[in-house]
């Protein structure tokens, strides 16, 4: 079989993706006035075809694929389900409450299969400069998503302020990656490992520039302190749909491109970048949740705890740095937390997706929550477990992961790192279960849109935070094995 037929079996989701959604863009010229009903399920139905091809090729061995610059194995296969989950839930939530907004515009379906088929280049990448292609496939949809309500004055300035700021930073990170390709004169991630370990593990200055350079655009990506500022108010400006999306898929396809360029260029090495880690995991754990004490409208309340929750995570990456790549332990328990994140917020903002008001538009105070536990004691339940498994407490998937990624920092001796996201942690309880107290302490009569799809998605993801919180051996499992398909 010549070679780019093999490539493109390898990379089947992706392709698959690709080209449905450049049909959908087609058809979305052809077809006027759009079936939106008939749009969303060959969205969904796209959605679903990629995760099985996924899944038919998780027993395969590792290959790679258009001459290295995709690499196909059980870490990639990982996040792209991580990725494709998070979309499909984003997709299910958004089939109702787009129309609610007055936004019916066939081009919103081939723009967020487009974005998903980036978020899987970043899940596969093996170079850097696959990295920045699939990242910028995947950022330039989400600009346009965020502002696709044009009459919303929000919508509108997030979706500008998201450009202008990932544009920003996706120029620093193409700028480090041409830092590394002067100092290793490859931009492969092998290559640049091979490069390291050549010199004896001492980087260059060329080459610690151009991962700090890097980082920065990484944490953009996954709004880290000091970069996290454009958060709140895109999410706050952005549709709910759009905003879940962000909060699951892309920041799951960001940290595991990220964690790719940490085994898979750094490797052994990673030690030399720790402390930069260590202090970016610590300022937003501390910030995120800080901000968030004073939230009253929950999408910024959501949004600060994206940043916080990128802490957690950028404290797994930490210990990675410290303990080198022969412990797998933070990049396992990465993946799993990302896993469950990803339900936890899919779930919360099927919830929200149902607070609009008579104009179509986002009404999501957090006193719109009250009286819900009375009123729709089933949703309010749902809702609860979403909230309880983010505040990272029993028995729920955010509970198991939250211990795994802090007994990760223990274990690499990062001891300071673990009690900081222990206060961090500490003080997300409170604005957890703050809209709790709303749902069952305060009278109210809240006004929800009677979405079945978004109460489904709130179904399927509160019985599988449970069901994993209580039975998280074969994800963990799973977890695991996907990164030492990395490592070794």
């Amino acid at each position: 079989m010549p070679a780019v037929f093999e490539s493109i079996q390898l990379a089947a989701p992706l392709v698959l993706l690709a080209v449905m959604g450049t049909v959908m863009m087609v058809a979305a010229a052809v077809f006027r006035p759009m079936p939106r009903t008939a749009f969303w399920a060959v969205s969904a139905a796209s959605l679903a075809g990629a995760l099985v091809l996924v899944a038919l090729g998780a027993n395969q061995p590792a290959s790679e694929a258009f001459s290295g610059m995709l690499r196909v194995d059980a870490y990639g296969n990982f996040f792209a389900c991580v990725s494709l989950l998070g979309g499909l839930f984003a997709l299910l939530i958004s089939e109702s409450y787009m129309d609610r907004i007055g936004v019916r515009v066939g081009e919103f379906y081939s723009l967020f299969l487009f974005a998903v088929t980036g978020m899987l280049g970043m899940a596969y990448s093996n170079d850097l400069m696959m990295v920045f292609i699939s990242l910028e496939v995947m950022s330039i949809s989400v600009y346009v998503l965020c502002a696709i309500k044009r009459s919303d004055e929000r919508a509108v300035e997030s979706g500008f302020k998201y450009f202008i700021l990932g544009a920003f930073s996706s120029g620093i990170l193409l700028y480090g990656v041409a830092f590394v390709y002067g100092s290793t004169h490859s931009t492969s991630l092998p290559s640049v490992a091979h490069s390291l370990a050549a010199s004896g593990g001492m980087p260059d200055v060329y080459l610690a520039v151009g991962v700090a350079l890097i980082f920065v655009g990484f944490g953009f990506k996954v709004a880290s302190v000091p970069f996290h500022m454009w958060a709140p108010d895109v999410y706050q400006g952005a549709p709910t749909a759009i905003t879940a999306l962000m909060a699951s898929a892309v920041k799951a396809a960001s940290f595991a491109a990220f964690g790719r360029l940490i085994i898979g260029a750094l490797g052994d090495n990673a030690g030399h970048w720790a402390t930069a880690l260590w202090w970016m995991s610590a300022a937003t754990m501390l910030v995120g949740n800080l901000g968030a004490l004073v939230q009253n409208d929950l999408k910024r309340m959501f949004a600060y705890s994206s940043i916080a929750h990128a802490g957690y995570l950028l404290m797994a990456l930490a210990s990675v740095g410290e303990a080198g790549a022969t412990a797998n332990t933070g990049l396992g328990s990465l993946a799993f937390y990302m896993l469950a994140y990803t339900f936890m917020n899919a779930g919360a903002f099927a919830v929200l997706s149902l607070m609009t008001d008579k104009a179509g538009d986002d009404a999501t105070d957090i006193s719109r929550l009250s009286g819900l536990g009375k009123s729709n004691p089933w949703l309010a339940a749902g809702l609860s477990i979403c909230l309880v498994s983010l505040a990272g407490l029993p028995p729920t998937m955010g509970f198991i992961g939250k211990f795994y990624l802090f007994a990760s920092a223990v274990g690499a001796g990062q001891i300071g790192l673990a009690m900081v996201g222990a206060v961090g942690a500490a003080a997300g309880v409170y604005y957890y279960l703050r809209p709790m107290v709303y749902m069952y302490m305060k009278d109210g009569e809240p006004e929800l849109a009677p979405d079945g799809r978004a109460r489904l998605a709130l179904l399927v993801t509160t019985v599988l935070l449970i069901g994993f919180g209580l039975l998280p051996g074969a994800v963990l499992d799973w977890a695991d094995a996907s990164v030492r398909a990395v490592i070794g």
